[in-house]
């Protein structure tokens, strides 16, 4: 990985370019010089995450492999969605942001899933995601799936806050028929495989820094999260965001970003 930058008034202008799977990937990423939360990083992190699917679906496509995810299909949009905690205080502010009587719809469904998971008796165990052993996520996932709760923002069967989708949903992609989704198994449903994961490597480096450090958020306890979790995180400054943030997706050192 090799990094450059050019100093603005108050931004640095860093250049990543990577090999990934054997794919050359070139990120430009405008990243403020001081310090700054964690949270203004998630644009950034949006587009690693794009850029990185887009070589994972290449390379699903050079095996032969053809996407069949698509608008209107919304299977997967009743899934357990893990995000990050800087993910669930952004769709705290988008809610905000919508005019009436569209955020009254939003709340009200987000309430009526809390209902339905406590009804199902999965809500007390969903809003402590660290007492979760690795092996009961998967089942509880399924459990989770089973209620067929869809996400509060998916219209007609597609997502109408598109380009605020949690990393984890631009992540999911699948390659096997889409009308498996509907019962996924671990043997009906295969998805693309990713070179670097995004949503993973952030939803760490947040838990980390974090005065809570929780491991994940459910996308559906979102808003009720992050009302009751004000970010009171230390700032620091931009580059070294990303340069732990590069490091936990490749797994190794990242070189200091010049100035």
């Amino acid at each position: 990985m090799a990094t450059t930058s050019e100093k603005s008034t108050e931004l640095l202008n860093a250049t990543a370019e990577l090999t990934v799977a054997g794919r050359k990937v070139r990120l430009e990423m405008p990243v403020s010089a001081g310090p700054v939360r964690l949270a203004e990083l998630l644009p950034l992190f949006r587009s690693m995450t794009d850029a990185f699917v887009e070589v994972s679906v290449a390379n699903a496509r050079a095996e032969g492999l053809e996407v069949s995810c698509k608008k209107g299909c919304g299977a997967c949009c009743r899934q357990l969605v893990p995000i990050a905690e800087i993910e669930a205080r952004r769709l705290r502010e988008v809610v905000e942001a919508l005019p009436e009587p569209r955020k009254s719809t939003i709340l009200a469904r987000f309430e009526d899933a809390r209902q339905r998971l406590a009804r199902a008796g999965l809500l007390e165990k969903l809003r402590q995601p660290r007492q979760f052993r690795d092996e009961e996520v998967i089942p509880f996932g399924m459990d989770y799936f089973q209620q067929g709760i869809a996400c509060p923002f998916l219209e007609e069967e597609s997502c109408s806050i598109y380009t605020e989708r949690p990393l984890a949903c631009r992540e999911y992609l699948v390659v096997t028929p889409a009308e498996h989704c509907a019962a996924p198994t671990v043997e009906s449903v295969t998805c693309v495989k990713l070179v670097l994961r995004t949503a993973r490597a952030v939803r760490g480096l947040n838990a980390e820094h974090s005065e809570h450090g929780s491991p994940w958020v459910a996308l559906i306890l979102a808003l009720e999260w992050a009302d009751a979790h004000p970010d009171q995180s230390s700032p620091q400054p931009g580059p070294a965001w990303v340069r732990e943030a590069f490091s936990r997706l490749t797994g190794h050192e990242v070189p200091e970003i010049g100035t």
